[in-house]
């Protein structure tokens, strides 16, 4: 079987047997080789995309990017490609993942020149030291300018304000009005919130009428499982290792790879 264009080109730099486990993993993930080669940590980041480079006949950036002005940082991370600055001797600089080195590769041949290669990480690091300050505020603002009513943020909001006013005109109109007229209206209040919380302590001691849902006759094979990816981070929290680790090892899950990366 060929293999998968995504990694066909390290033929001769990869040991074959590696590049035939990848790609039989990746059809068992439903996923690409190239991923599935870079994640196990089967050929290095900068010698997979050196050998790109070289595919392509192309510059690999190795050093500080200079990146284009006006760089619009959420489109260069997604599409994994970014504008070079005016007077190096590419336009581009791509980092391409997954199929998309598949595509470029396909591409090369129809394009004038093709753009100069990095690794993600160096194409991710150059476009927060050039955009650090504006990705910075909208991870700290971004959910509040989008998403007002889903943003918890400090201070009284609109809702917060309006009830405050309810309150406030309550108190003063049974402070107007006489005083048997206040008791009965103040008598009448309780008696709404004492039934609000009747209702809800007797929803709580109401069993459910549902019936339960019947128990599968049979387990579903392993094959027919989603796959979900599982990232555990640690930070100087070396003591519950062991017990994170026992932890993980009783989820009833079939394991189809693992992987860990270190990052300093």
């Amino acid at each position: 079987m060929p293999l998968p264009a995504e990694i066909a080109f390290l033929a001769g730099r990869v040991p074959p047997a590696t590049l035939n486990r990848a790609a039989a993993l990746a059809r068992d993930l439903g996923t690409d080789a190239a991923t599935v080669l870079l994640n196990e940590g089967w050929i290095a980041e900068d010698a997979f995309y050196r050998a790109l480079a070289y595919r392509l006949d192309t510059e690999f950036l190795d050093h500080a990017i200079p990146l284009g002005d006006g760089l619009c940082y959420r489109q260069a991370v997604a599409a994994g490609a970014a504008p070079l600055a005016c007077g190096h001797t590419r336009k581009l600089v791509a980092a391409p993942r997954g199929y998309a080195v598949a595509r470029l590769i396909e591409a090369a041949e129809r394009l004038e020149g093709p753009p100069a290669i990095t690794s993600p990480t160096r194409l991710r690091e150059a476009v927060f030291a050039q955009c650090g300050q504006a990705i910075a505020e909208e991870a700290a603002d971004g959910l509040a300018r989008h998403r007002p009513e889903w943003s918890c943020r400090p201070g009284p909001q609109t809702v917060d304000l309006t009830l405050a006013g309810l309150v406030l005109a309550l108190v003063v109109l049974l402070t107007r009005l006489p005083t048997l007229t206040s008791l009965v209206l103040l008598a009448l209040i309780q008696a709404a919130m004492l039934a609000l919380l009747t209702v809800r302590l007797a929803a709580v001691g109401i069993a459910t009428t549902e019936a339960p849902e019947s128990a599968p006759d049979a387990l579903l094979p392993d094959a027919a499982l989603p796959t979900y990816t599982v990232l555990v981070a640690l930070f100087r929290e070396a003591a519950v290792v062991p017990r994170l680790v026992r932890a993980l090892g009783r989820i009833d899950y079939p394991v189809l790879c693992s992987n860990l990366t270190q990052k300093r």
